[in-house]
């Protein structure tokens, strides 16, 4: 397990990071439901990463997200990372929207009236770039499901506050 606040390892047997010293229980006990909170509070520093799933977000639905709406970024709106979750969305999108019509017009010789946008795309070779957008989300969506598998996943949480 990484520490969320320094990033450092921390050994299953240890029961503080010994860099920063922050405690592996509180780590456990953090909150997934105050990130919104907080980011509503412009208050970003109180918002960490950690590996460990805290209590209240689930393991399975975080999985299951992003094996069936993975494509489109559903793990990443899921678990609130949404600058990450757009940018899925968009290469995904950008890739069906230009690479539907072209493939239309190679099986059946035409796409209605966007035709003349199919021809530019493939004369040009642009249609290169959609395509490369839509790897490049297949290749993220892959390796975040990779992540969730092994348990290297990131989510954002917010550790207790530590009482005096």
């Amino acid at each position: 397990m990484r520490c969320p606040n320094c990033g450092a390892k921390i050994k299953l047997k240890y029961e503080i990071c010994t860099k920063c010293g922050t405690k592996v229980s509180d780590i456990k006990e953090a909150s997934f439901q105050l990130v919104k909170k907080v980011r509503k509070e412009y208050q970003p520093e109180l918002v960490v990463y950690t590996t460990v799933f805290p209590k209240d977000l689930s393991y399975k639905n975080t999985l299951l997200w992003c094996i069936f709406g993975g494509i489109f970024g559903g793990h990443l709106y899921y678990t609130q990372r949404f600058f990450k979750a757009i940018l899925q969305t968009a290469f995904i999108s950008i890739f069906l929207i230009c690479m539907l019509p072209i493939s239309y017009q190679l099986q059946y010789g035409s796409a209605g009236f966007l035709t003349p946008f199919c021809t530019f795309m493939l004369n040009t070779q642009l249609y290169l770039i959609p395509c490369v957008l839509g790897a490049l989300a297949v290749i993220f969506w892959a390796f975040d499901l990779i992540k969730i598998i092994t348990r290297h996943f990131d989510v954002p949480v917010v550790l207790p506050e530590k009482k005096k």
